[in-house]
Parts: structure tokens; C-alpha cells; sequence
């Protein structure tokens, strides 16, 4: 059994990752406001509630998804292209978001959100292709 510790080591120097750098909190909210059923920056703490990772605050702690939910994440995103998400990136303007300092209506946040986006769908293609699980943390 793996103490968390272990496991973020692990998870952070062995497995496939996907950084998002500051925008994940942009895409969150963008998924979100366009109804994503599953967010991909997102799902049940990881590894539980009480030994989460992050900064604490809304939607930075370490949480999971697991394969199945990976799957229809992958075909979702495939599904969506980014230019479906730029009214709602725009609106994230007035949600506090991470970091303060973006402006999410700025063409070159959308170009370089657009960016993250695609590493994302690629990211969770692969990951629904070898069966796997996710976890997502701010850190």
C-alpha cells in the first residue's frame, strides 16, 4: 500500500501527465458553464478527502476519475471542439478565477487556453485507449 506521499511521487515522476499551467481553472469553469456532465478537472478526492493535494481552495485539491468516467470524458471532449467554450472562457471573467490577473476575454488567453484545451483532449484519448484512471491537482 502506498502512503500518500508515495503516491504523489509516483504520480508525479512515473505516469502520463497533462499541464494545463494557469489556465485548468479557466477550462474548469468554461466546462462547467457548458454543462459537462463529468469536468475533467475534476471528480472524487484523491486520495480521499482528508489526504487530498493541493492549495486548499475551491477546485485545487487532488481528486480522481476513474476509467469508465475517463471514457466518456475522451468521447465528450472529442466531441467538443474549443470554439464552444470561448463564450463561457469570456464569462470567467467575473468568477474570480485563477489567476486574478487573466483576462479570459483576451484573444490571446483564448489561443493560448485553445492550446491547453487540445493537450487535454489528447490527454484523456490516451488515457481512455489504456484503460486508465486520472487525477487531476492544482500544484
Amino acid at each position: 500500500m502506498r502512503t500518500v506521499s508515495d503516491a504523489y511521487g509516483y504520480l508525479s515522476d512515473q505516469v502520463p501527465t497533462c499541464d494545463l499551467d494557469r489556465y485548468w481553472d479557466g477550462l474548469r469553469f468554461a466546462m462547467d458553464a457548458a454543462g459537462f456532465p463529468i469536468n475533467p478537472i475534476g471528480g472524487e478526492p484523491y486520495p480521499d478527502e482528508g489526504s487530498t493535494w493541493g492549495e486548499g481552495g475551491p477546485h485545487t485539491n487532488s481528486c480522481a476519475l476513474t476509467s469508465d468516467q475517463v471514457r466518456q470524458v475522451a468521447s465528450l471532449l472529442a466531441a467538443t471542439p474549443f470554439t464552444a467554450l470561448t463564450k463561457h472562457l469570456t464569462a470567467g471573467g467575473t468568477a474570480g478565477l485563477y489567476p486574478a490577473n487573466r483576462n479570459w476575454a483576451s484573444p490571446v488567453v483564448h489561443s493560448c487556453a485553445a492550446g491547453y484545451y487540445r493537450g487535454l483532449v489528447e490527454f484523456f484519448q490516451e488515457a481512455a485507449a489504456a484503460g486508465q484512471c486520472t487525477v487531476f491537482w492544482a500544484a
